[in-house]
């Protein structure tokens, strides 16, 4: 067995797990942060999973050179192709991921493996002598990848044996309410990704929406929000602190740092100075309960109680689980694509699952009368689409048609709540968005529908929605002067400090902000 052997089979297993593992090589280890830690046992696996990929494709190799020179060469073309197969999927997950526009082939993609292996073999029969010269290229290319081995390797064994700070310390503390604010309630709803030229502006012909309608009949509404960008992660910790949040960073244990646009660089995000912060100290009792940003860790200190719902990585969609062994996690990917029958959760039953845990745990924290500052990140009407409109029933399917819909029957059923609740009288429901539909974002992904396409008219709208609804608020008022999403941390502090309890005092505030 010679050494090129080797260094080929390292490369072919480091290009075919590449998807698996290539979000913990990105220096701001993101993906760490948006998952729950630790990973210890899902990068284990992965680790073994490495090793076993590297035995096979290099005894694959070596092999293959005691075959016949004719069954040497298609052996070796059929190898080829799939490793040209597996450089190109990832090439595009790449450029998709850059929000470049270009198609997705999304599950037809697989099938293109056994067409690209039977291309290259028919090429190895009838031009011999071109093939070789490619398949040499291809394998110098992967003896070439191997040698990132000594640097990937080293990278997940270190976030492997990472200690992660808590996470859930919060999920069960006894929420307690002190100080003079105690009779007074905020319940903060934001919905991923609504739209305010969809919700209200212009509504598509035959799309009802009376949740939405009977709020915004009773709720300062502001019609020219100008968003703070367009993206999750940066907006919600922006509004949280009053800053504007540009880039973010994580530690391998969880700590997130950003920058923002006064050039002072890493900065660590500090939880008492979010709104979190200020409310514990004036006395209100907090709670979360989100998606997707780690809300439970990177605020810890100034919550009382916490629930949030992670990222996942590839291998956890087939089923592994930091609850599981190394060896167990190693198992999954050979048992799922080996085993035909097997079945993993598309994105949309994942979707599913995440809006059915968050909304059990936002009916709790509202029925929960001792926690007076209430934040609720409702993951819809963001994709993927997983409502029926029509049956009011969730299915892993839909356009964002079907998805405003699904927000605003969730509306209804956390208006509800807050109604049959004990402090329905002295509570202030804040109705928000992070940012608006994002159509140049979803436009060139596989759940895009015609429907999607005929809503949007090709034009994106960037204007998230605000609405303020005071105790006992029965009429409404709208706010058409432009104004920066981020006030809403302003306004929404001056509520915590006892300075803004009603319509009028909101002018007020207003008043003074805009002229």
């Amino acid at each position: 067995m010679r050494m090129r052997n080797i260094l080929e089979g390292v490369g072919a297993a480091l290009l075919l797990l590449l998807p698996y593992f290539c979000k913990f090589l990105l220096p701001s280890n993101l993906a760490l942060y948006h998952l729950r830690l630790p990973v210890a046992n899902l990068i284990g696996g992965l680790l073994v999973d490495l090793l076993v990929a590297t035995i096979l494709t290099t005894g694959f190799l070596v092999a293959s050179q005691y075959l016949p020179s004719r069954a040497q060469r298609i052996a070796v073309a059929l190898f080829a192709g799939l490793m040209l197969w597996a450089a190109a999927g990832f090439g595009f997950e790449m450029l998709i991921h850059l929000h470049l526009q270009i198609v997705h082939f999304g599950k037809v993609w697989g099938q293109f493996a056994i067409g690209i292996c039977l291309l290259s073999g028919a090429l190895a029969w009838f031009f011999p002598r071109s093939s070789q010269l490619a398949m040499r290229a291809i394998r110098l290319c992967l003896a070439a990848l191997a040698f990132s081995a000594l640097w990937i390797v080293p990278q997940l064994v270190h976030l492997a044996l990472a200690r992660p700070r808590g996470e859930v310390a919060v999920a069960n503390r006894q929420s307690t309410s002190t100080g003079t604010n105690s009779n007074r309630r905020i319940v903060w709803i934001l919905f991923d990704e609504l739209s305010y030229h969809q919700t209200f502006d212009h509504p598509v012909p035959g799309i009802q929406l009376p949740n939405f309608a009977r709020l915004h009949a009773q709720s300062i509404s502001f019609s020219n929000l100008r968003p703070a960008g367009a993206f999750t992660e940066l907006i919600i910790p922006s509004l949280f602190l009053n800053r504007r949040v540009e880039q973010t960073r994580s530690t391998v244990d969880g700590r997130l740092f950003y920058k923002d646009k006064s050039g002072r660089g890493w900065v660590a995000y500090d939880p008492n100075a979010t709104l979190f912060g200020l409310a514990q100290r004036n006395g209100w009792s907090t709670g979360i309960d989100g998606w997707y940003n780690p809300y439970c860790r990177e605020l810890a200190p100034v919550l009382d109680v916490c629930s949030w719902e992670p990222d996942m990585l590839p291998i956890q969609v087939f089923g592994a689980s930091e609850d599981k062994s190394v060896l167990a996690n190693a198992a999954v990917l050979p048992s799922h694509f080996l085993a035909f029958s097997a079945h993993s959760a598309t994105p949309a039953e994942r979707h599913i699952q995440i809006y059915r845990n968050i909304m059990a745990h936002a009916q709790t924290l509202i029925d929960d009368n001792g926690l007076r500052f209430v934040f609720l990140h409702i993951p819809v009407p963001h994709g993927p689409a997983i409502y029926d409109r029509r049956l009011h029933r969730l299915r892993p399917a839909g356009s964002y048609l079907d998805s405003l819909v699904l927000a605003d029957d969730t509306l209804g059923i956390l208006l509800q709540e807050l109604q049959d609740s004990r402090s329905s009288d002295r509570t202030t429901v804040i109705v928000s968005s992070d940012h608006s539909w994002r159509i140049y974002l979803s436009r060139h992904s596989d759940s895009w529908t015609d429907e999607d396409e005929r809503a949007s008219g090709g034009r994106f709208d960037d204007r998230p929605v605000l609405l303020i609804h005071f105790p006992d608020q029965r009429s409404g008022a709208d706010v058409p002067a432009a104004v920066a999403e981020m006030l809403e941390h302003d306004m929404i502090a001056g509520m915590l400090q006892g300075q803004i309890s009603n319509e009028k005092d909101l002018d007020t505030f207003l008043s003074l902000q805009l002229h």
